[in-house]
């Protein structure tokens, strides 16, 4: 019995689970890499030379979090978005080339695998 055909077993797709939400989450808050753009470009002219996509994230939280002036309402992006958020940064802001260090994304099934 061959099951290769079957969509689980499809390895041609060329995009996985955890890239297809994350490009959910950037369409429900078109504000999110423009905001995290912002904070990095502003790290950078602070004299940083690198920096982490995490910190990115969890600065953003903390400010969001004071700024809706809401107690209880919190910005919820999953951690796991982190390296795509960096790569997309970094495509998508010319001037923050290199500025996240990132590490090859492995195939499902692999150790260390993207999901």
């Amino acid at each position: 019995m061959d099951f290769t055909d079957l969509p689980l077993f499809d390895s041609t797709s060329s995009e996985d689970k955890l890239m297809r939400q994350w490009r959910e989450c950037r369409r429900a808050n078109p504000w999110l890499l423009p905001k995290l753009a912002e904070m990095a470009l502003e790290a950078k002219r602070c004299g940083f030379g690198r920096w982490s996509a995490d910190a990115l994230f969890h600065v953003l939280r903390w400010e969001t979090r004071y700024s809706t002036g809401e107690e209880g309402l919190h910005l919820k992006v999953n951690n796991n978005y982190t390296a795509l958020a960096a790569r997309d940064l970094m495509r998508e802001y010319p001037e923050l080339d290199g500025f996240f260090a990132t590490r090859e994304r492995k195939p499902r099934g692999v150790a260390g695998q993207v999901h």
